[in-house]
């Protein structure tokens, strides 16, 4: 019995020799399920700022391997979105692969312009796949108070090879279809075009299938400004006899479809200027660092709505603030004489994140949102 007591009093005193103090941690151990194995458990005593609880990795004697606990952590709310036009019922299964192809350069301009505050709509016809030769856009997501900065309409021409002016000049007229009187009808646009509002003619030298553009931007003023949106009409007519060969009628969807591409920009945001923040550089003795963290919108159920990008690096800033360097505020270097609490390690300069999304209309929007990616960090 006394050398079962005896033997205790040693193993006590082995491990109190092991417990050590360090920055308001000290560390203990545990005996595990088998004999031979110690787990190491980091014990904190909470400060004024965050410490992270870590485990250290498990030792026995053979090997050498990582284990982690696992924490029950609270149910995360992804419904509090960036922008108050996300916040509409998902449930709608849009499909990102058939969009046109080239939708994502305008994604990629926005890129390119971090600091613009113009917002960039893509509309589509709402009337595709209807016998009315009429393409009426929605206009729903657009807000009357911003300023139009350009408007493009869309649209690919099937021109067959069997048509009489294929290969031939051709000439593309784009109207405003206005409404004339009670009794009209759409079949007396059919007779004499010329009666509603012309806004824009193409010339075609060798007609043949392929994407064409118009500027838009007039009727869209027009419609934002009061008139009646009662959509355009596209004829196709010979270019050496001006004979009227057909009206456009929209039937593409999918990767065809026909769209409008509206940039706009509040009037509030006309005078911003952002700063565009640069990154800084790494200082490997600071304690006080930029992370990677990766954000990644279909693990957060966002795929549903967002287009681009899938994922992107928002960086978080990690370390301790145990003293003031020269970089620091004098705020945090007040803090710290006065001792009355340590500076955090934060975020202090950013970049815009650009997201290409649908709307609740099934519409897209490009925008930067501001301040999403961290580019610098200090202790404050």
């Amino acid at each position: 019995m006394n050398i079962w007591f005896a033997l205790l009093i040693i193993l006590d005193i082995s491990f109190a020799q092991n417990v050590t103090h360090n920055g308001g941690k000290s560390y203990f151990f545990k005996m595990g399920k088998n004999s031979n194995e110690f787990r190491v458990n980091n014990r904190i005593m909470y400060l004024n700022h965050n410490i992270t609880d870590l485990e250290l990795p498990v030792i026995n004697n053979k090997r050498m391997h990582q284990t982690q606990t696992v924490e029950k952590l609270p149910k995360q709310d992804f419904n509090l979105f960036l922008d108050e036009e996300w916040n509409y019922d998902h449930s709608k299964n849009f499909n990102k692969s058939h969009l046109p192809m080239f939708l994502k350069k305008f994604y990629e301009e926005s890129v390119a312009a971090p600091e613009s505050t113009v917002t960039t709509r893509i509309l589509f016809n709402a009337n595709r796949n209807e016998t009315s030769p009429i393409l009426k856009f929605n206009l729903h997501s657009l807000n009357p108070e911003d300023i139009i900065l350009d408007a493009e309409l869309y649209f690919y021409w099937d021109l067959k090879n069997s048509s009489q002016i294929f290969r031939e000049s051709a000439v593309l007229r784009l109207y405003q279809f206005e409404k004339r009187n009670e009794d009209f009808n759409e079949s007396n646009f059919m007779q004499n075009p010329d009666i509603h509002k012309l806004f824009n003619v193409i010339y075609v030298s060798k007609a043949h299938k392929g994407w064409q553009m118009f500027k838009v931007k007039k009727p869209i003023d027009n419609w934002l400004n009061g008139e009646e949106n009662l959509g355009l009409i596209l004829t196709i007519s010979s270019y050496d006899t001006n004979e009227l060969i057909e009206i456009f009628n929209d039937t593409h969807t999918g990767n065809f479809s026909t769209f409008i591409i509206v940039k706009s920009q509040n009037n509030d945001s006309q005078s911003e200027t952002n700063e565009i923040a640069t990154v800084d550089r790494v200082d490997p003795f600071s304690q006080c660092q930029r992370q990677s963290w990766i954000i990644n919108f279909n693990q957060m159920g966002w795929d549903k709505f967002v287009i681009q990008p899938e994922e992107f690096t928002a960086y978080d800033c990690v370390g301790k603030c145990v003293k003031v360097t020269e970089n620091d505020t004098n705020h945090a270097k007040f803090l710290y004489m006065f001792q009355k609490r340590m500076a955090c390690c934060v975020p202090t300069r950013y970049l815009p994140l650009t997201v290409m999304f649908f709307d609740k209309y099934g519409d897209i929007a490009i925008k930067n949102y501001d301040k999403a990616i961290v580019t610098g960090c200090e202790c404050r």
